[in-house]
């Protein structure tokens, strides 16, 4: 039985890579019914949206312009009492994981690492957000900072519940309903981050993917995390792409450095045990 979510109204703002971010949507809607479905991409995207999801179209010319439109622009979209922010890299992994009480809270989002409990929640990737806190974020004197996750749960978390009564989710509930950087302990209803598409995809699905990712991409950390992780588990193909698309934009840093040495002792104890 499929999960049928009324309330919640399914977005994701992607201006660089609008054909990923709409695979993420449909693995949303492959599992869940939502309210409504949203890609807000750039006007002069000339790709076809599938039937199912609507576009918005609107300008986003940098990361921070993305921060101040989730922080201001999302709620003049968002009809339901509810909505769901997904990226490109994060989508619904197991509907069955849902949990009735994710819509008690006005703010969802995995637990961050290395954040004490009072702050660790949230990550933004995929998230989910009330009616009432993109409303609240209206508030000409709350600070507006990017990323905009940050800027919700760290910088203006303390206003957000004293003055506008806004609930975050404790970090129990939180490490149920979605893992990024800090491991899953069970089932999540979701996930964010490339570096952790090893877990959730197919080697297939996976190599498909990368061949699709703009160089570009690979100066990040998460491309870096992802190849580290494929080279510790043995998929050295898969780990060679990403290592490749680093290397093809003449990056020389100390992290590239140690991909490559741990690819080349990898090789070498994969050839001494045949």
């Amino acid at each position: 039985m499929r999960l049928n979510l009324p309330d919640v109204t399914l977005a994701c703002v992607d201006t660089r890579l609008p054909e990923l971010a709409i695979e993420a949507l449909q693995r949303c809607l492959a599992q869940v019914d939502f309210g409504r479905s949203i890609l807000f991409t750039d006007a002069g995207w000339t790709g076809t949206v599938p039937e199912g999801i609507e576009r918005i179209d609107l300008v986003i010319d940098s990361v921070p312009a993305y921060s101040r439109f989730m922080l201001r622009g999302l709620d003049a979209h968002v009809r339901t009492s509810h909505v769901l922010v997904v990226q490109w890299d994060g989508y619904v992994l197991d509907a069955s994981a849902w949990d009735p009480r994710f819509l008690e809270f006005d703010y969802l989002g995995a637990p961050l690492r290395g954040e004490p409990t009072h702050r660790s929640v949230g990550n933004g990737g995929f998230s989910l957000r009330s009616k009432k806190l993109m409303q609240a974020m209206q508030d000409p004197t709350l600070a507006i900072s990017h990323p905009e996750d940050l800027c919700i749960c760290h910088e203006n978390r303390e206003r957000l519940e004293r003055e506008h009564a806004i609930r975050f989710a404790p970090v129990e509930l939180a490490s149920r309903f979605a893992h990024e950087r800090v491991a899953p302990t069970g089932p999540t209803f979701g996930f964010h981050g490339l570096f952790n598409m090893d877990r959730v995809m197919t080697p297939g699905e996976l190599d498909r993917l990368i061949a699709r990712l703009p160089d570009n991409m690979a100066r990040g950390l998460d491309v870096h995390d992802l190849c580290r992780q494929l080279i510790r588990v043995g998929r050295l193909k898969t780990a060679r792409q990403l290592l490749d698309m680093r290397l093809r934009l003449g990056m020389r840093d100390r992290r590239t450095w140690r991909l490559r040495g741990l690819m080349a002792w990898a090789r070498l104890s994969r050839a001494q045990n045949g």
